[in-house]
């Protein structure tokens, strides 16, 4: 493509979805402190099982994921070597919990390993590990057969694999064509596995879409662009606009509504740069409405929630970082 597409300010068509445009605001405040202190440098994925939360730590060779009593906030697990010897880890990160069934996946080495909470000190062991014969950004899982794959190719953001097969599947926000997906649509995926729904939010875009998982492919119910992006397209390239919102940084499914943690401006315009970090909560209901919109006490990095409850965790940043909870069954949403 050679010659230039404008499309500042560009408003897409959304599928079975109304956009609340003045939804309510307020502050919430959270539950109480689980952990206090984090000895991290920065914590990586928070992820959250019937009785324990899962928090990877992934600058610490020794021990990259840790784990913590939900009620008591004591450190349960401290374990995990980063490495390239047998049994380590180059590049892991957490997905998904179902029924606390753990996936740890490595983008590098191309595998995955499924463990239970009560096996997790034998993570090293590296004869539970399975090769992925594909690239690697996010992953889900709803059994050893079937999980997702997100790796932003250039037709479609994800791949399906069942029971050996292969099935590319979902799309991207911004329906022209554009060669830079990868850059452009990064973002972070999850499952309700009860539900058998599948959501994808963009990090550098105000998008949340929510599929139906199917046999052997993801159908979209709604998409929802919440605030109208600015971009242009030049010979392919997508480039955001200087004015361009901020996307979603982290995602959860509660019991009722899907948790969108959102870099808003209009709660975080003092401080220093690492206070830059996401002040808001985006809520939306299960048909796509974007239905409150919550100010934290303070800036979080992470979210993570178990989908039976309307409780859900973060990783906040002051003073130190902790693991903070909140509930939204107290606001009466």
């Amino acid at each position: 493509m050679t010659r230039n597409i404008l499309c500042f300010l560009g408003i897409l068509i959304l599928v079975s979805s109304c956009v609340n445009n003045n939804p309510p605001r307020t502050e919430l405040e959270f539950n109480k402190v689980i952990v206090n202190n984090l000895f991290t440098r920065f914590p990586g994925t928070l992820r959250v099982t019937s009785n324990h939360i899962l928090l990877q730590n992934p600058f610490n060779k020794d021990a990259f994921l840790q784990m913590y009593d939900r009620l008591t906030g004591e450190e349960v697990l401290n374990a995990g070597t980063l490495g390239k010897g047998p049994g380590e880890w180059n590049n892991p990160d957490i997905s998904n919990v179902i029924n606390d069934r753990v996936a740890i996946y490595d983008a590098y080495l191309k595998q995955v390993t499924f463990i239970t909470v009560n096996t997790m000190l034998n993570i090293s062991n590296p004869d539970l590990a399975q090769k992925i014969d594909t690239d690697i950004s996010k992953f889900v899982f709803f059994d050893d057969s079937q999980y997702i794959v997100a790796n932003w190719k250039e037709t479609q953001p994800f791949e399906f694999f069942s029971n050996g097969e292969l099935f590319p599947c979902g799309q991207y926000p911004i329906k022209e064509i554009v060669k830079n997906t990868a850059d452009s649509f990064q973002g972070n995926i999850q499952v309700h596995s009860q539900k058998g729904l599948l959501v994808y939010a963009t990090f550098d875009n105000p998008y949340i879409a929510l599929y139906q998982i199917k046999k052997n492919e993801l159908m979209l119910i709604w998409e929802n662009q919440f605030k109208p992006p600015q971009y242009s397209i030049a010979e392919g390239q997508l480039r955001w606009g200087k004015e361009q919102p901020d996307g979603v940084s982290d995602i959860a499914f509660t019991k009722d509504y899907i948790v969108c943690l959102v870099k808003d401006f209009k709660s975080e315009t003092n401080g220093r740069d690492v206070r830059t970090a996401p002040k808001a909560i985006y809520v939306f209901d299960y048909d796509g409405q974007l239905i409150q919109i919550f100010d934290l006490p303070v800036h979080s990095v992470r979210l993570a929630s178990d989908a039976e409850t309307n409780i859900f965790y973060s990783v906040a940043l002051e003073p130190d970082y902790r693991i903070i909870e909140y509930n939204l069954s107290l606001k009466g949403l």
